[in-house]
């Protein structure tokens, strides 16, 4: 099913979500909006271009690209499956890079959400399996050049529960200090369909805004607010549980809800996630 929630006309008729093949429906002709769904060797994957103000509005996402990658859910593939989908996943960053015109040379990659709450944690378990090269540089250019792979930093600066300030400002002040070409976002992300939870990856070079897609918006990480270009990529771990329901009924309060594999889901898309990058951009 799709979904039709944006944060400027939600009103409770409707589950949240994050991911931009539900907000609306971007498969129809509209204006300012091209829709390509492709085929792959390991599910399949759904683009969007969002080129003008009023199509924002529409899918009430920002202007930018949005890739999705859809296949079995993480917990039910096999090794020879995750490996697939973290090729797959390079391929699509790479891709990402250059549609969006930038030239990582240097990468902030930042997992963000709750360590300590197993669906907002993928991007602090994915971050965790990214082989940072920066310091290497630092140390021994020589084994660096060899190496030839992007300047990598990693961080996880929690949630502001527990420090008290926005993930923005954290990653703000290391972007000022490391000077980056760009951030990698990671993060757990809401669906308004079953079928993607767990089973979804969803990459845009739009930046994100941890806590929207549970209507807890926090300020966005994007270029505007940290200086260059910010790519993110994302997992549906939770699902309004209105959804779930026989009545569908949109005007009850939201409760967000997991599958009870949950631990298993977080674990793999963590090693897809961290894997992609790693492919792309660092030490495989």
């Amino acid at each position: 099913m799709y979904g039709y929630f944006t944060e400027r006309n939600y009103k409770g008729s409707c589950p949240y979500t994050d991911l931009a093949v539900e907000r609306g429906r971007a498969d129809l002709d509209i204006p300012g909006v091209e829709f390509i769904k492709e085929e792959r060797h390991v599910g399949f994957l759904e683009k969007i271009k969002i080129s003008t103000k009023r199509a924002a509005e529409s899918l009430g996402r920002p202007i930018g690209l949005y890739h999705t990658l859809t296949t079995d859910r993480a917990d039910r593939l096999s090794e020879d499956q995750i490996i697939a989908l973290q090729d797959e996943l390079a391929g699509e960053l790479c891709s990402m890079f250059d549609e969006s015109d930038i030239f990582p040379g240097r990468i902030l990659i930042i997992g963000l959400g709750n360590r300590n709450l197993t669906p907002d944690s993928v991007g602090c378990e994915a971050a965790k399996l990214i082989r940072p090269t920066l310091h290497i540089k630092e140390w021994d250019i020589k084994t660096f050049t060899k190496l030839r792979c992007a300047e990598i930093a990693v961080a996880t600066p929690g949630v502001a529960a527990e420090s008290g300030l926005d993930a923005v400002v954290m990653v703000k002040a290391l972007c000022d200090l490391l000077h980056p070409d760009a951030v990698i976002t990671i993060d757990a992300l809401a669906t308004s369909s079953i079928t993607r939870l767990g089973s979804t990856v969803q990459i845009c070079n739009s930046g994100v805004s941890p806590g929207s897609g549970i209507g807890n918006p926090r300020l966005a990480i994007g270029i505007e607010t940290v200086g260059v270009p910010v790519v993110s990529i994302g997992v549906p771990t939770v699902i309004d549980s209105r959804v779930l329901s026989e009545a569908g009924d949109f005007s009850k309060e939201p409760m967000f809800v997991s599958p009870k594999e949950i631990n298993e889901i977080v674990t793999a898309s963590a090693r897809i996630i961290s894997g992609g990058i790693n492919l792309a951009f660092g030490i495989s």
